[in-house]
């Protein structure tokens, strides 16, 4: 068997003949970024040939192979990979963020984990009752009917019976109907929103609904795939399923031990998780094959999954703990954007019509009032997160997140993550640069640099250091704008609406927290309406309301069952409404 290389980590391992690079690296250990999931047409997994022959079917500089389309021939080979994601330090907050939705919004009902205080008899003699005879009395008639109790619940109610003398609190899921757990301790959920780029999560008093902790990471799953589809893509063996699932529990669970730590918190006593997630995510989670989501005619293996307990899916905390997700209307609208919907007053009785846009590396979106519900996903792509710009990068240390110049198209002011030295531009960043550049007269409609753009030799335009900004840059964040905008315009159209019509817009996704509304508007990625409203993570607040209070877990099921899916690729007029918004700001000028 060859042995395989890598530098500069020095890792070596043993492989057989025709194996992929890509996998080769996983063996061993080594994090290598595949953006497009394997399919060899990015080439951000570039690895130098040192020595050695490798066969490829990518095109590939010389003395360099594309690590997922390459494989190892007979002899030993060496490989210089570079940086992966995982070495970024993503701009991420710890500090609790604030729930916003609407003040009239309120929403009551246990939490999915129930705290039900039982006094249980003691014990006599000849009674013939045992233990698990007189706790299940004394639930049942507080209850009205009898859950569950697994193995591990059992196992220890002895001792917390007598260690209370009969005074306990259970906590109880009754939508399955299993205990969780008996005892005195207290009690935490987990709400998290499984982002395609990025996870965020919280900590919560099940008691008092207070917020413990707060924090968020890169979705591990990334080096396999900047966007849903590549994912897809990557994951068509079972072997990448499980690595893909690995990956995001994972994830998860580091978060978990993060604010366990911080808080003083046994991750054994978080008795119920809420989760929220794009449909593709939420199948990656639980190991399913998603690659029908992606095939004619889009259907996925559950949009409603079941809900299933901690230790099934391999999470941290209370294995008998609840896991809910939030459920899906579509492959490509999922329970994310559904969760979000709970911070707005879409479907409010006597409102009027408004627009929810969720921006990320998918823009999802749901237009509605008082008698309807339609939501589309539009593939936006990556240039929101730095992909597909020549110098793009992630939200992390040393990227531009913003640029202001003069009228000559100085830099005046450049806003550096970090206050390190320039990397690159972010979403953000790129947004900015190219509102200014358009503001300035240095960018035209079409994204062509004007001929009075001070540019260099190579037709660019250096924003700091070695960081430079392209016409083809420009094209690539165009296009993923005008995917959002033409989604918007096309479900207005369906229902004879405009943006005027609106009473509301509203914003969400953690992209967008960063994200300047007024560059946004100039560049054309949101409309110029009066009443904008960004929400922050409203997947993350949709998924911490479903964990405290039932009558938000009410609502979203019945959300779910008012939305209708539109999918845009069977809309004849999406098209013409893309075509229209690849222009600086469009061509309807007015919006």
């Amino acid at each position: 068997m060859p042995e395989i290389t890598f530098l500069p980590l020095e890792k070596t391992v043993s492989v057989d003949p025709g194996t992929l690079l890509s996998d080769a690296a996983r063996s061993a250990g080594i994090p290598v970024d595949l953006p497009c999931g394997g399919k060899g047409v990015c080439g951000r997994c570039l690895a130098r040939v040192v020595s050695g022959t490798v066969t490829s079917d990518a095109a590939a500089p010389e003395g360099f192979a594309a690590v997922c389309r390459s494989r190892v021939g007979d002899g030993p080979v060496t490989l210089k990979v570079g940086a992966s994601h995982a070495e970024e330090d993503g701009r991420f907050s710890g500090a609790p963020e604030e729930i916003s939705l609407e003040p009239e919004l309120q929403f009551d009902g246990p939490p999915l984990a129930e705290r039900v205080n039982l006094t249980v008899p003691e014990p006599k003699a000849g009674d013939g009752l045992s233990d698990l005879d007189r706790f299940s009395r004394a639930l049942s008639a507080a209850l009205g009917d009898m859950p569950e109790v697994p193995l591990g619940v059992l196992v220890g109610l002895p001792d917390a019976l007598r260690e209370t003398g009969g005074t306990v609190a259970a906590r109880v899921y009754r939508g399955r109907g299993h205990v969780i757990s008996v005892g005195a301790e207290r009690k935490w959920g987990l709400a998290a929103d499984i982002g395609t780029t990025t996870v965020a999560a919280h900590l919560v008093d099940l008691d008092t609904g207070l917020i413990a902790a707060s924090q968020a990471a890169y979705n591990a799953q990334i080096d396999r795939g900047l966007d849903v589809i590549s994912r897809i893509h990557y994951a068509r063996t079972p072997e990448r399923r499980d690595e893909l699932k690995t990956k995001i529990v994972n994830t998860l669970n580091a978060l978990i031990e993060t604010m366990a730590a911080e808080t003083g918190v046994s991750a054994d006593d978080i008795a119920a998780v809420s989760l929220a997630g794009n449909t593709t995510m939420i199948h990656l989670l639980l190991g399913v094959q998603p690659e029908y989501i992606r095939l004619a005619p889009y259907t996925p293996a559950a949009l409603d999954t079941p809900v299933y307990r901690a230790g099934e899916l391999g999470l941290r905390a209370c294995p008998y703990a609840p896991v809910r997700m939030a459920p899906a209307v579509g492959s490509y609208v999922g329970g994310d954007i559904l969760s979000g919907l709970l911070c707005t007053r879409l479907a409010e009785p006597g409102s009027a019509p408004m627009l929810l846009i969720d921006i990320g590396t998918n823009g999802e979106l749901v237009l509605g009032g008082e008698d309807f519900l339609l939501a589309c996903a539009c593939s936006a792509g990556p240039a929101f997160e730095g992909g597909g710009i020549r110098h793009g990068c992630r939200a992390s240390r040393g990227a531009i997140e913003r640029v202001a110049l003069d009228g000559e198209g100085n830099v005046t002011d450049c806003s550096v993550i970090g206050n390190a030295p320039a990397t690159g531009l972010c979403g953000s960043g790129a947004i900015s640069l190219t509102a200014e550049l358009f503001r300035r007269g240095l960018v035209d409609a079409s994204g062509h640099f004007a001929p009075n753009a001070p540019l260099t030799g190579d037709r660019e335009f250096r924003v700091s250091g070695d960081v430079t900004f392209s016409e083809t840059d420009i094209d690539n964040l165009i296009r993923a704008k005008a995917a959002v905008f033409s989604a918007c315009r096309t479900l207005l159209a369906m229902v004879g609406l405009d943006f005027s019509d609106l009473g509301q817009v509203y914003v969400a996704g953690g992209f967008g927290r960063y994200l300047d509304l007024e560059d946004a508007a100039t560049i054309g990625l949101l409309p110029r309406v009066g009443s904008l409203r960004f929400l922050g993570n409203a997947s993350l607040t949709g998924a911490y309301l479903t964990l405290m209070h039932g009558g938000a877990r009410d609502k979203l099921a019945e959300l779910a069952g008012r939305v209708t899916y539109i999918d845009l690729s069977t809309e004849p007029g999406y098209m013409d409404e893309y075509t229209a918004a690849l222009f600086l700001p469009h061509t309807t000028l007015r919006m």
